[in-house]
């Protein structure tokens, strides 16, 4: 588990947006699936609150979380919300290896390693074909392309616009210098038609995803009995971008599902994530911004954009009923 995975949520408003999306899925699955049946596996941090609201929201009672760092663990057991969640020392990796799912399951794979993310990717596809029908996967990777490396300055050339430093015929720009490096990060998974404008902050995610997809998809021909759902994907930044993919392995004919999430509002695939790319707000300023059609007539001035690019007005009104709400509670 990484320093930064351990922040407060009110730290990091894209990814509590995220948690809410998934929390959101799993809602939207529960009736026709009996989610509260289910084992939720995941990696819950020191404080496991995603364990504590996927018990409080959908009433999963079987629950285990696997933390390899031993002081991490011990808060866990200590922090744990509820007495039914098993806390497990151990990786995930090892922990899959060992159980047999008596029932379907919801598993989190949550990643905030660079180097791994071939490794990451390709266990998470070897998982469609090891748990039951019915059961719930998703990932978390990260999408920093700065964890790519960073060439020395006399190793690239520049471009700004149409002007190119004169070196430019000898020498890649940055981005095409990550391609490379991407390429023999993701191996014989590398995308067909991947161009180095693939490898910017505001599109490594999309690269990284595409990836994940080839993986699953290839992964998934090997079973004639289930079927990939793709359910929800999002692209977020908080210190570090980071993309997510969810999905829903079906049985072969079953269309349950796919029809129940055609009418979701929050759909979305590892082709189009959705870009969580919220401002932050104070109190009035999201006040102002849930009460009013014309927001920027309102407010007067512009709120600022990240390198991600979003428009961030477009972005709240599209989550503004899940954007988090933060406030002081004295105990």
């Amino acid at each position: 588990m990484s320093a930064g995975s351990s922040l407060p949520y009110r730290l990091r408003p894209n990814k509590a947006v995220d948690r809410e999306l998934f929390l959101s899925l799993l809602m939207r699955l529960a009736p026709v699936l009996s989610l509260e049946k289910y084992h939720y596996v995941g990696l819950g941090g020191p404080f496991l609150e995603d364990f504590r609201l996927v018990h409080a929201r959908l009433g999963v009672g079987r629950m285990t979380c696997i933390e390899t760092e031993a002081e991490v663990h011990k808060r866990q057991l200590f922090n744990r919300p509820i007495a039914s969640i098993e806390c497990v020392h151990n990786t995930l990796e090892e922990y899959l290896d060992g159980i047999d799912f008596d029932t379907p399951a919801i598993v989190w794979f949550d990643y905030t390693e660079p180097k791994g993310i071939t490794t990451q990717i390709e266990r998470f596809a070897l998982t469609i074909g090891a748990v039951p029908l019915g059961s719930v996967l998703r990932i978390t990777l990260n999408a920093n392309p700065e964890s790519l490396g960073k060439p020395l300055p006399s190793d690239i050339s520049v471009e700004i616009g149409d002007a190119a430093s004169g070196d430019r015929a000898a020498k890649p720009t940055v981005q095409e210098w990550r391609l490379a490096r991407f390429k023999e990060r993701v191996g014989q998974l590398f995308p067909s038609g991947l161009s180095p404008e693939g490898m910017t902050h505001k599109t490594y995610g999309a690269s990284v995803l595409r990836v994940l997809k080839l993986a699953v998809e290839k992964e998934a021909l090997n079973f004639r009995d289930r079927q990939i759902v793709w359910s929800l994907a999002t692209h977020y930044k908080d210190g570090q971008a980071m993309v997510t993919a969810a999905l829903v392995v079906c049985a072969a004919a079953d269309a349950s599902v796919g029809n129940l999430l055609k009418e979701w509002e929050f759909l979305s695939t590892p082709d189009v994530p959705h870009r969580l790319d919220l401002p932050a707000l104070s109190t009035l300023e999201r006040l102002t911004m849930e009460s009013n059609d014309d927001i920027r007539e309102k407010m007067a001035f512009d709120l600022p954009k990240s390198d991600m690019g979003e428009d961030p007005i477009a972005v709240f009104k599209k989550f503004y009923r899940i954007y988090p709400h933060f406030s002081r509670v004295e105990l």
